[in-house]
């Protein structure tokens, strides 16, 4: 009887285990629930037509102790939806009795894509995400802008005018060919992707304004993208194209903003730049072989390497220029900062270019390209958060003139030995140029001289002469006015 009793009291307690097992186990309906999420509205930057957005997600939270289960998650616009969702791995428009264990969450991923739109204004994109069953209806908005194009797309072009009121967007590369005029108007707008770089061939002329400046950078402007370096290649000026000038201009993001010339002995690019700005380059903002470079009011600021790379010679003239570098402007894919490499200071220029040929066994061969170099920079700045800022070499076998007068230079005592000090016309070292912010991760750039900065009235003005661009700076104001020019590219404004 005992025994009997042991069986029925484990039964009825197997049978109480196995009820509220059952209890925990029982699934609640979208109808019985208020679903929570990350986001009442998912948002997306600017999305170029052709390109797809980044990848957002939307997090579902299920609050309560039980599953709950959705009848059905749907884009509410379907297959013809700009924007596509991402559900456990599977893309799709609809989703079938999804099932969210309890206290636990959802993830949905979602991306967009422009189709071309055939208008000139970005235009707000709308769609939802909708989460239904019989008797209960919840959805999350989606919300972008999106922005049509002039598609470039690895071509190569003849003469042509570029406008404000599209956007242009090289994808894969492109050229402007030989013999033929790239002419580029104030407010323009140029992106490019990965890779993708803009080859002058024949010439550009860029005339932006102060108000209205020319915008080479990234195709992508969400989050961290706004601060990435080496998004996109070069601007390439072909070591025939002459004649090229650009006003007003503003290279960003770039792997080397500016290259300017080839490894050639026989031809020699050439291009004027007036009140430019190269900006966080991945590898290198102005890059030039056996070129000939004028520059005025002109900006290069924080790249990983150099901000100007100079080999095999040339003639280079630069004004009130800024040169500027420091470690803490390189974002990586992380969105975290990594140091600029510290062998690269911000100037370094040479009379030779090194290459390795071919003998006629196809053994490898070193081989030097000595080119004629003369350099010189004017009222200009040269600075960075390194021991030595200023660096060069050079081969006998060609002529290796500089000069730098009336500047403010980055050096240490054992570098400047180095220089040939009857090239260093009144030249201030080691001293805070005085800019109000000079490096991205504190900010936005502004290459303006602060109160008390050392470059103020430091300039030339007989340096100045009747230059045209040298009568005002960056900002239009003018340079003579006080009788001392200040050094850079801006003229302090109290």
């Amino acid at each position: 009887m005992r025994k009997r009793m042991v069986w029925i009291n484990l039964l009825a307690v197997l049978g109480a285990l196995s009820l509220i097992s059952c209890k925990k186990e029982s699934t609640l309906r979208q109808s019985d629930v208020v679903l929570q999420f990350s986001d009442d509205t998912l948002y997306f930057d600017t999305v170029l037509s052709t390109l797809s957005s980044v990848t957002g997600y939307l997090k579902v939270f299920n609050p309560y102790n039980q599953p709950v289960e959705i009848d059905r998650i749907a884009l509410a616009g379907g297959s013809q939806s700009f924007f596509r969702i991402n559900l456990d791995g599977t893309d799709g428009t609809t989703f079938e009795r999804v099932r969210i264990p309890a206290k636990d969450s959802l993830y949905i991923f979602v991306q967009m894509t422009l189709d071309p739109l055939n208008t000139n204004n970005p235009m707000l994109i709308t769609d939802s995400i909708l989460f239904i069953d019989a008797t209960r209806r919840q959805q999350v908005n989606l919300r972008a802008y999106g922005q049509d194009v002039h598609l470039f797309k690895g071509e190569v072009f003849e003469s042509q005018t570029w406008t404000k009121e599209k956007p242009y967007l090289i994808d894969q590369g492109a050229a402007i060919d030989f013999d033929q005029v790239l002419t580029i108007e104030p407010g323009t707008r140029i992106y490019l992707t990965p890779n993708a770089s803009l080859q002058v061939r024949g010439r550009i002329d860029a005339q932006g304004t102060l108000e209205e400046p020319i915008l080479f950078t990234g195709a992508r402007f969400d989050g961290a993208y706004e601060g990435t370096a080496g998004q996109w290649g070069a601007v390439f000026i072909h070591q025939e194209s002459t004649g090229n000038y650009m006003n007003h201009v503003i290279i960003k993001n770039a792997t080397a903003g500016l290259q300017v010339g080839y490894p050639d002995k026989e031809h020699q690019a050439e291009i004027t730049l007036n009140n430019c700005m190269i900006l966080n380059s991945g590898a290198l903002g102005i890059y030039a072989f056996n070129a000939k470079i004028i520059a005025y009011n002109t900006i290069v600021a924080d790249s990983r390497y150099m901000s100007v790379f100079i080999q095999m010679g040339g003639r280079y003239r630069f004004y009130h220029c800024s040169l500027s570098n420091h470690s803490a402007n390189y974002p990586s894919e992380t969105n975290s900062y990594i140091p600029r490499e510290s062998s690269s200071p911000t100037l370094y220029f040479t009379n030779y270019f090194k290459w390795f040929d071919l003998d006629e066994d196809y053994r490898i061969i070193p081989s030097d390209y000595p080119m004629a170099l003369d350099l010189g920079f004017y009222n200009s700045i040269i600075y960075g958060d390194q021991k030595i800022e200023v660096r060069h070499d050079s081969l006998s076998e060609a002529g290796f003139e500089y000069e730098f007068n009336h500047c403010l230079l980055k050096f240490n005592e054992d570098s400047l030995k180095l220089f040939d000090s009857n090239r260093m016309m009144a030249v201030i070292y080691n001293k805070n140029p005085g800019f109000v912010n000079d490096s991205i991760p504190v900010g936005a750039y502004d290459f303006q001289l602060d109160t008390n900065a050392a470059a103020i009235d430091q300039g030339s003005l007989e340096l100045i002469g009747s230059i045209p661009e040298l009568q005002f700076d960056f900002a239009g104001n003018s340079r003579t006015a006080d009788g001392h020019p200040d050094l850079g590219a801006y003229e302090f404004q109290p």
